[in-house]
């Protein structure tokens, strides 16, 4: 019985998408064409290659990979510090993780100094991360630059 409920809510959500949802942009390139004709002015400009700096993209993609990493980093920190601490306890079901099935009193809620301290090392996992993929994208940049270099010592 749970199984044909959960399927009909299933069916009844996707439905309303299925009959109203938008069409794709590539189903006519008539269309898109007839609105560039009636809308000139309206269409954004492409970006030139070199319109941005090269920093600047490097900084967009450091600010996307920290606020991107920083919900795992506070996952997997406050598992950390939990573990950490279990262990500190020996291992006493009183202080086991709640992910583990933490024996412990359930409806406590965390001190202001136990958020800080999660808030602190989430930040600085997500900053470690960020510089990490920094490196390797410096790295990556390096070898792409040299095989460039490399190639049109080989053509001339």
């Amino acid at each position: 019985m749970r199984k044909i409920l959960v399927l009909l809510l299933i069916l009844m959500i996707s439905l309303p998408a299925g009959l109203f949802g938008a069409e794709s942009k590539s189903s006519s390139s008539k269309d898109n064409n007839e609105l560039d004709n009636v809308y000139p002015d309206l269409l954004p400009e492409p970006y030139d290659p070199d319109e941005y700096p090269a920093w600047t993209k490097k900084l967009r993609r450091a600010t996307v990979v920290f606020v991107g990493s920083y919900p795992l980093s506070v996952f997997f920190t406050k598992l950390g510090i939990d573990l950490y601490d279990w262990g500190y306890h020996g291992f006493s079901s009183e202080y086991s993780p709640a992910i583990l099935g933490g024996g412990g009193d359930k409806s406590r809620k965390m001190t202001t100094s136990e958020i800080k301290r999660v808030t602190l090392a989430a930040l600085a996992v997500s900053g470690c991360v960020t510089l990490a993929d920094f490196i390797i994208q410096e790295i990556k940049e390096n070898k792409k630059a040299k095989a460039a270099e490399k190639k049109w010592k080989k053509s001339h």
